[in-house]
Parts: structure tokens; sequence; C-alpha cells
């Protein structure tokens, strides 16, 4: 049994070798293009190197014509040559990544164009990812570094522990888990996209749809360490001061400095959102709303029109009726002379200023997207810890508090959140 369990296995192999030799040796080189596939324009129907816009009936996809096959119909070759620069982005090659990326802009932005539009390119890209043959050896994940096949699989399983859950199941809708899913492919092609390096870098490395995976595994397994949870932290953007005062195996006692907070209620509706509210591009996600009137603050709907710079974390705390959503003030409003002097928030706006005197929390941190059924997991999970700590209790009545560091495009395996509660010393 073993030795056929062997020839099983080494089939399997040969056949995904095979399947990246059909593609050609392009694929397994990413940087190496061939003069056809450097003159693929992707998307020029919609954005013109002169920035022109233009709308074709048919096919959303168009490439210069030296793409395209005289033998075919343009909208197979098309479709054909989008399927291959998603291969090559998912193989490491990032201009790919950007190619499929400006295309995805353009329709976004372009006013002449329904939204159906951009739903119709990423849904045929979903199409092929999630209704394409995988094969039983796709299931080995070192395969996609070879095989076409298996990068396909590879991002669809990615999708599938990356989409986002509904805040309730029961009002889910077919349309709000496909927006879901294209939300998710979208965030996975930004993450292929390679960042710029310094002068002193050396030669960039490759980010492939393989090594995306595996730190996406990672992270659901709550395998990142304290040190990568730091890195998450977005650059260039304020923060509550804190220091760590005691470290446990699932969680950590900081003593945060006092700062400053714009606050709105979560569960009352707003007279004139329009004129209050900035627009967010998520209307439908939980706590959509409450994030808009506080980003429309911040960037100059106020009395005095004075944007201010973004800060970070988002802080919802309470549960109910008593549930708020806050954003952190710049620091030059955080001392209780200063936050007289900031913008006035717009009446009909509900946004209120406050100080928090920072004060001693339990906090434990988490990856992914912070979904109700995982918050109140880490919940529990810090109460019941607490519960057994010698040293620290909560102070009675202290609600707990969720805070998310990052942008909704942000990658749920480079994620950063909180939840956290005021303690004092055991007497």
């Amino acid at each position: 049994m073993m030795q056929l369990f062997r020839i099983y296995c080494l089939l399997q192999l040969a056949a995904a070798i095979a399947d990246a030799l059909v593609v050609g040796s392009t694929f397994l080189h990413p940087n190496k293009k061939s003069d056809q596939q450097t003159s693929l324009l992707l998307g020029q129907s919609y954005a013109s190197k002169a920035g022109k816009v233009s709308a074709r009936p048919k096919s959303h996809w168009m490439l210069s014509s030296s793409a395209v096959s005289s033998s075919t119909s343009t909208d197979d070759a098309v479709e054909e040559d989008v399927n291959e620069i998603l291969d090559r982005a998912l193989n490491g090659d990032s201009q790919s990544a950007s190619k499929l990326l400006d295309t995805i802009r353009s329709l976004r932005e372009n006013e002449s164009l329904e939204q159906t539009a951009l739903d119709d390119f990423l849904g045929k890209i979903l199409d092929r990812v999630d209704q394409s043959r995988k094969p039983l050896w796709t299931k080995i994940r070192y395969t996609s570094k070879l095989s076409r096949r298996s990068r396909l699989a590879a991002l669809h399983r990615l999708l599938n522990i990356s989409t986002p859950q509904a805040a309730a199941e029961d009002n889910d809708t077919l349309e709000a888990k496909k927006s879901r899913r294209r939300r998710a492919l979208v965030v996975a092609l930004r993450s292929l996209v390679q960042e710029e390096q310094g002068e002193n870098e050396e030669k960039q490395k490759y980010t492939t749809i393989y090594d995306i995976e595996k730190a996406a595994r990672k992270d659901l397994k709550e395998q990142s360490s304290a040190k990568d949870m730091e890195s998450r932290l977005p650059s260039g953007l304020e923060t509550p001061k804190y220091s760590v005062v005691s470290k446990y195996p699932k969680y950590e006692i900081r003593k945060y400095d006092s700062f400053s907070v714009c606050s709105v209620p979560m569960s009352k509706p707003r007279p004139d959102a329009k004129a209050t509210d900035e627009k967010v591009s998520q209307p439908q996600l939980m706590g959509a709303s409450s994030f808009g009137a506080l980003a429309g603050y911040l960037f100059g709907k106020n009395e005095e029109q004075t944007a201010m710079k973004m800060t970070t974390p988002v802080l919802t705390v309470g549960e109910g009726e008593e549930r708020e959503m806050s954003f952190v003030l710049p620091s030059n409003y955080w001392s209780e002379e200063s936050l007289s002097k900031a913008p006035t928030p717009l009446r009909n706006s509900l946004v209120q200023l406050k100080r928090d005197e920072g004060g001693t929390r339990a906090v434990v941190m988490f990856g992914g997207f912070a979904s109700s059924k995982e918050v109140e997991s880490k919940k529990e999970e810090l109460l019941n810890n607490l519960k057994s700590n010698k040293e620290w209790c909560v102070v009675p009545g202290s609600p707990l508090t969720l805070a998310q560091y990052n942008d909704p495009f942000t990658p749920p395996w480079k994620r950063r959140n909180e939840v956290s509660v005021l303690v004092q010393p055991l007497t």
C-alpha cells in the first residue's frame, strides 16, 4: 500500500509539472515576458495613456491589436489574455497585478459607467477562480509555485478564508455575498502589488499567491507574534501612547496616557446625513454610517470647515443603545485646554468631543476582520483570563472596547484589532 501511495503522489506531482509546462516558461519566471505579453494593455477601453475614458458596449476588456489573434474572436482572445495577466500576478509579477488594479480603479472612477461594469469585470475573474477545474494535486499548496491551476486553487482558498462574514446572517443576501467576495478579490490583488524599496535595500523579493496564502493561514491559526502585530500599525498615523506594564501568554496590561476623541452614537439616525457625513465605499457594512459621520467631521465637515489628519485606531465602546464609535483626535487636541479649541461639530452630526483619561487596560490583540462573532469570542477569552489573574481585576462596570487599526482594504492577515477593558490592582 505504501508503494502505491508513493506512485500516486509521484503521478500527482508529474501532473502538476506538466500543467506548468503547458503554459510555458514565462509563468515560471515572472520577470521574463514575451513581446506579445508586454504589449497587453489591459483596460485600454477605460483608461488610455492620455487619461481619456471611453466605453465599449460589448466587452469591458480591450487589448492592443498585437495581442489579439486574427483566428479567434476578439472577446475570446481578450478573456484569455486577462486570464494570463491574472496568472502572472499570482506568480509574483507585480506589474500584472497593477494592470488589473488600474482597470478596477478606472471602472470605479468612471461616472459614465454603471456599477455593473465593475461588478461584471470582477465577476468574470471570480468565475475563472471559483469554477475552474481543480485536480486533487492542487490541494498541495506548494504546487502553486509550479502550476497555473494550483495558483487559481490557492486564490480560491485565500478568498474562502478572507471574505468577511455578514454582520447579521439572517439579512444576508446572495448579492451581498457576491459583493463581499469581489471586495476580497480586490484586497488580494492589492497584496500582490509590491511596495517600493529604499535605496539601501536589496533585490525585491516576489510576493506570490503561495506567500500570501501562507501568511493568511498563519494569521488564521493565531500564530502571529506580538512583534508581527506591532508591525501592523499603519505608518504615519498618530495613535494613543502607552507603556506595557505586564505581559501574559494571551494578553498584556498597558498604561495609557490621556487623549481626546470625537464620538457618535451608533444607534441614533442623523437628521441630515448627506450634509454631515463623508461618503463611504461600503455603506452596507456594520458601522459604516457612524464611520461616515466621524470621517465627515475629521475631514472638514465642521463649523470651521477645518480638515484634520487621520489617526488610528477606530474605537467602538459599549453595547446596545449605549454603543458609540470614536475617532482619536490629532495629538494637538489631547490636552483639556487644547480640546476646547478643536473644530466645532455640525449641529445635526451628533458628533461629540471628549477626553479619555487613559488608565490601565488589559488588552488582547488579534488579526483578521473584527466580525461580531470574533469580537465576542475575544471579549469572553479576555474576561476569563482575567478571572484567574492574581494581580489585576476588571474595574466594576467598565465596558469593553474594540480597537481597529487598519483601513477596510488592508488584507485580514495584515490587520490589527484589539479588545480591551479597564483593570485595577487586586487589593
